[in-house]
């Protein structure tokens, strides 16, 4: 039996929201649409392919397009059946940027951005703005903010409603996907 190094440890962390947690394939299929299903599909300059060692209108590279391009628009279907509170709360889970460690321990999986996406952050975010109580520029700094102030039952009541949120975003995501395998294409996954 192998026993998995730490990285490969780091990259099988099941991300879970009250009970529900996603499916491997459903967590790829989010991570690569959210973060680099663009890059996958747009064609390289000629530079860019004389870098790589290859045409950007090379067969292989046309045929990695192609799958990219199929993979996204089934992605991007699936995620037009949601609501669209769901599909902003699935963004923000999944879309990689960078947040502090203290915002990261204070809402870890994905729930930073999650929080930044949902709607009672957006509300508290404008009512904060309309009564002088922050300068933060935009919602993600205000959620930095609110962490650094130490705001603890505020971020307890964001956490306690966005978990929920999460899980129903999640199940919903699961339940127009199926059990099918991962559309990922197979060197992006």
């Amino acid at each position: 039996m192998q026993v998995p190094n730490e990285e490969q440890s780091r990259e099988r962390v099941v991300r879970r929201f009250r009970d529900v947690s996603p499916s491997e394939a459903a967590e790829a299929e989010l991570k690569w649409f959210f973060n680099e299903a663009e890059m996958a599909i747009e064609q390289p300059s000629n530079f860019q392919g004389l870098i790589a060692g290859c045409s950007p209108t090379s067969l292989d590279e046309v045929e990695r397009r192609a799958e990219a391009i199929h993979a996204a628009r089934k992605i991007h279907d699936r995620l037009q059946r949601l609501r669209s509170t769901d599909l902003l709360l699935l963004r923000g889970i999944y879309t990689e940027r960078e947040w502090s460690e203290a915002v990261e321990e204070a809402l870890p999986d994905g729930l930073a951005g999650a929080a930044e996406a949902s709607v009672g952050v957006r509300v508290e975010y404008l009512r904060a703005l309309a009564r002088v109580q922050t300068r933060a520029k935009t919602v993600a700094a205000f959620v930095e903010e609110v962490v650094r102030r130490g705001r603890k039952d505020l971020l307890a009541a964001w956490r306690s409603e966005v978990e929920l949120a999460c899980a129903l975003a999640i199940a919903a995501y699961e339940r127009v996907r199926g059990d099918g395998p991962s559309v990922v294409p197979e060197e992006d996954a």
